[in-house]
């Protein structure tokens, strides 16, 4: 686990690889001089500000303080370009306070070429290739933006922001296939890239920041999605197999989610299940050889109406399916247990008064503190076991 916080910074995090610049740029420059007469596009942000309250422990900032913390923001800009009938350019720039863990510097969210090779009614397919969100669960290609994620917060059993790094999107390519049939819509996603990974991510699998860097991390994603004729369930598939090198040895990841949705006119409940196997290879003593986490999240929406939602979430994480409650992870070394679990209960209210903005509030009831950010929380046996936590946030569309 993280004993301190390192202040260096590594050029692989945010960065978007030459690989991939070039081929955007002259794919910009090929549709302004062949379709100029034809291009269409526009542009969206947003922005959220947070605030955030715990009776003990860290989240997002100083919020075990009297006063609570506003280090919880988020500013987008998005655009959409059509080049071409068969050629679209997306992107974001995103700035992203987080506590200790971001300091809201510009960087790109995505930035990526969608060329379509068939376009009918009831089959689309084509190729992108760029900076792109994962295809990971139902929400990773939303959960920056406030109007689209299940909450303030994402279900941390799913979408560890730990990892935030390497899950949030790749470098890569990505082809995606949607085909209507009379059993229902089917939607595949396969995607290959280069990861980003620095300092939270060393955080995460090295137990701190160290010399040396994941810059050759690489993934490899596949989902399916189903949503079946005249019902109204959702069920999705994901497959994520990482390899993140770090001299002399590697770590490798393999997760597995399994997604089901059910929509009612007021009513919708959602649940993701995952599990993770972390294998270490060569890295040397104090490492363990692999591990598996396993973790679910059940959610119950209620739309009151068109502008009032009430959630009730239960989010479970096991960092280490044999070791569930964390006894053999204090003996070994000293620190608590409840930094290998978490069990949270979360009430949340939303208002959306029009499109345009966003009031959300939840109540969080937790036991353990697996999903904490060591960079806000740097003396781990410090930590309490059951604590509590009041989130507030507001958010602008535009």
């Amino acid at each position: 686990m993280l004993s301190g916080h390192s202040t260096k910074k590594k050029n692989t995090t945010h960065k978007m690889t030459a690989a991939f610049q070039l081929p955007l740029l002259l794919l910009t420059l090929l549709a302004q001089h062949q379709a100029a007469a034809e291009m269409r596009g526009s542009w969206n942000g947003f922005i959220s500000q947070g605030w955030i309250l715990s009776d003990h422990n860290n989240f997002y900032g100083d919020s075990d303080g009297t006063r609570g913390s506003f280090d919880y923001r988020e500013l987008g800009l998005n655009a959409v370009l059509q080049a071409t009938p068969q050629l679209k350019l997306n992107a974001q720039l995103l700035s992203r306070w987080a506590g200790a863990t971001s300091s809201g510097e510009a960087d790109v969210d995505y930035l990526f070429a969608d060329w379509s090779l068939q376009q009918q009614l009831d089959q689309q397919a084509g190729v992108r290739f760029g900076r792109i969100k994962n295809a990971y669960g139902f929400f990773n290609e939303t959960r920056d933006i406030a109007f689209t994620r299940p909450g303030i917060t994402m279900p941390q059993s799913i979408y560890f922001d730990q990892a935030r790094e390497p899950l949030l999107a790749s470098d890569g390519i990505a082809l995606y296939y949607r085909k209507a049939t009379n059993l229902g819509q089917w939607l595949v996603d396969l995607q290959y890239g280069k990861l980003q990974a620095g300092d939270s991510t060393e955080a995460i699998f090295m137990g701190r920041p160290r010399d040396g860097s994941f810059s050759g991390s690489q993934a490899r994603l596949a989902r399916i999605i189903f949503e079946p004729s005249g019902a109204h369930w959702r069920f999705g598939l994901t497959g994520f197999d990482a390899e993140l090198p770090f001299s002399p040895g590697e770590i490798s990841l393999l997760i597995t989610i399994v997604s089901a949705q059910y929509n009612l006119e007021y009513w919708s409940f959602t649940t993701e299940a995952l599990q993770g196997k972390t294998r270490w290879q060569d890295l040397g003593p104090g490492f363990a050889e692999e591990k598996t986490m396993r973790s679910f999240y059940l959610q119950l929406d209620h739309r009151l109406g068109n502008q009032w939602q009430v959630m009730l979430r239960f989010d479970r994480q096991k960092l280490d399916k044999d070791d569930p409650q964390g006894e053999a992870f204090n003996r070994q070394t000293g620190q608590p247990g409840h930094l290998q679990f978490a069990r949270d209960w979360t009430l949340g209210l939303r208002y959306q008064p029009n499109r345009h903005l966003d009031f959300s509030a939840e109540l969080h009831r937790i036991e353990g503190s697996s999903w904490l950010f060591k960079q806000d929380n740097p003396a781990p046996n410090t930590l309490v076991k059951n604590w509590k936590m009041l989130m507030l946030q507001a958010a602008y569309r535009f």
